[in-house]
């Protein structure tokens, strides 16, 4: 592991940006399609610059890094930093609208998608300093934070990012970061292939940002995203969480741009959290309602982090034992170290006035050695080291052959555990995620709930979320994960997420799955 600092601060923060990603292509694709629209980008380069006007600056020379961070008025020279907030409003794509394409670009804009899995030539359109509308709750535009939070470093990983996206990325967290709150932007190459996000990248970045504020970590050998992040380690909402509380780990909250139109999508007053069921499905659900002294703006305990953006504190990640770097790519990072975060004694903490666009994109990335045996194999890495057997019978009943399955050499994992001193997974289901239900623990009966007459059993169809959902009878194949239920010595009976509920409709009463953990649930008996 290689670890690159400039200097060393009493409390030194980085954040991790995964809105780039990598690309099931080939060299000869990727400059196809590349060559397909370098055209319609000479004109789109053209647009932008006659619509920013340039800003005399205040420097003869170019600002370094550290003079960009003294003095918030002080001009870069590049219109994209220096005109920020006075943007074009009526330019496309402009405060985050959906961007229409022109008739006669659209098949090219289809091609680019099909290949891409975003709209390229959309994003080619749309100001690189793009502004987007204010989506945090209305209490958090009065919120008065410390001035003397620490100072950030922005890891962007990346492996043949399209130019526009990457570049986008970075202007939005120079121009929506607090200057003095800015140490460093970097972005960790992944070994891309695309000759764009080499010489040119380099030249670009060094002419257009303050000297040191932006730089480049080239890996020679692609080591996937989980090691990508931890080469490259070194705002304000996130910040204030992290000098509250050193072991605590900040979590932005998620709104979604849409790779077709580039579209910035989020809703008023959504607030999500995280959770997984047994079959280490990552999914979005609902807050517990506030309690009292809470409102939407007060930071909220969380089970599972996303990994596309949190903040932490360095010296407190690298405590703990980073990324494990024993998986490979991608797949079950964020569940382990969530896992690992509470259980050896910190917390995931979700920032309700902490806003994060990410592209929502068809899975992208390259899985060397295939993507099943990846995940299969970091999954097992995961719960071969957190959890007790009781717990991971019920993940290898959806995946058998993940039991069998090598997760390499684990005892440099498992000595980090013991000297952490770390609690058991009961502990965490008790306290952290007690909605994932341990079918035999404190229950009457558990299995498969079966007609006899029909022999058709009860199944959840794989619903995951808090609200009520109707149930389903299907022909029965014994899966825990969609037919397991557990008959509480309560008198609740659980699928693996939700509580059965009866509730009441027009055309009558109907069973359903529900939230048991917020709402009233209905009590059931099994006659012996």
């Amino acid at each position: 592991m290689k670890l690159h600092q400039r200097y060393v601060f009493l409390l030194t923060v980085f954040i991790v940006a995964l809105v780039t990603v990598s690309v099931i292509l080939t060299v000869t694709s990727q400059q196809q399609l590349y060559d397909t629209v370098k055209g319609v980008q000479g004109v789109i380069k053209r647009q932008l610059e006659m619509r920013q006007r340039p800003v005399p600056n205040k420097f003869v020379r170019q600002l370094t890094a550290e003079e960009f961070r003294e003095n918030p008025l002080y001009k870069t020279g590049n219109p994209l930093i220096d005109q920020y907030t006075n943007n074009d409003l009526s330019a496309p794509g402009e405060f985050g609208r959906a961007l229409v394409m022109p008739a006669d670009l659209q098949d090219n804009a289809t091609a680019a998608l099909n290949t891409y899995h975003i709209n390229v030539l959309a994003s080619d359109m749309i100001h690189l300093n793009r502004m987007v509308p204010d989506s945090r709750f209305p209490g958090c535009r009065t919120k008065q934070y410390p001035h003397d939070l620490p100072p950030a470093s922005i890891i962007i990983p990346f492996h043949d990012e399209w130019p526009s996206v990457l570049l986008r990325t970075v202007y939005s967290v120079v121009n929506r970061s607090p200057r003095h709150m800015l140490w460093e932007v970097v972005l960790v190459d992944d070994a891309s292939t695309m000759d764009k996000l080499k010489g040119e990248l380099d030249e670009y970045i060094a002419s257009q940002f303050p000297v040191g504020l932006v730089r480049v970590l080239r890996l020679r050998e692609r080591v996937g995203l989980i090691r990508a992040r931890m080469e490259g380690i070194r705002l304000e909402p996130l910040l204030h969480q992290v000098q509250s509380d050193r072991q605590s780990v900040a979590l932005g909250h998620l709104d979604y741009v849409q790779p077709d139109t580039f579209l910035y999508d989020w809703h008023k007053g959504y607030l999500t959290r995280y959770g997984f069921d047994w079959r280490l499905v990552f999914f979005e659900t609902f807050f517990k309602p506030l309690t009292a002294g809470q409102d939407d703006t007060t930071p909220k305990p969380g089970a599972l982090m996303v990994g596309a953006a949190f903040a932490v504190d360095r010296e407190y990640f690298l405590e703990i034992g980073g990324y494990d770097e024993g998986m490979d790519v991608w797949g079950g990072e964020n569940l382990e170290l969530s896992w690992r975060i509470w259980m050896c004694g910190g917390s995931l903490i979700h920032v309700p006035c902490s806003k994060i666009g990410h592209i929502a994109r068809v899975q992208p990335y390259s899985f060397p050695g295939g993507r099943r045996e990846i995940e299969v194999h970091n999954y097992k890495r995961a719960v071969s080291l957190w959890m007790e057997d009781n717990h991971r019978r019920f993940i290898y009943d959806h995946y058998p052959d993940m039991e069998n399955a090598d997760a390499g050499d684990l005892s440099e994992r498992v000595a980090l555990k013991q000297r952490l001193g770390c609690k058991s997974f009961s502990w965490y289901l008790d306290n952290v995620w007690p909605e994932l239900t341990v079918f035999d623990k404190d229950s009457t009966a558990w299995g498969a709930v079966r007609n006899p007459d029909t022999n058709l059993c009860l199944d959840n169809h794989s619903f995951l979320f808090t609200y009520p959902e109707p149930l389903y009878a299907d022909s029965c194949h014994g899966k825990l994960a969609t037919q397991g239920f557990a008959l509480t010595t309560g008198g609740l009976l659980r699928s693996s997420l939700q509580c059965l509920v009866v509730k009441e409709e027009t055309d009558g009463a109907r069973v359903q799955l529900e939230d048991c953990i917020i709402g009233p649930a209905d009590i059931w008996a099994h006659p012996q």
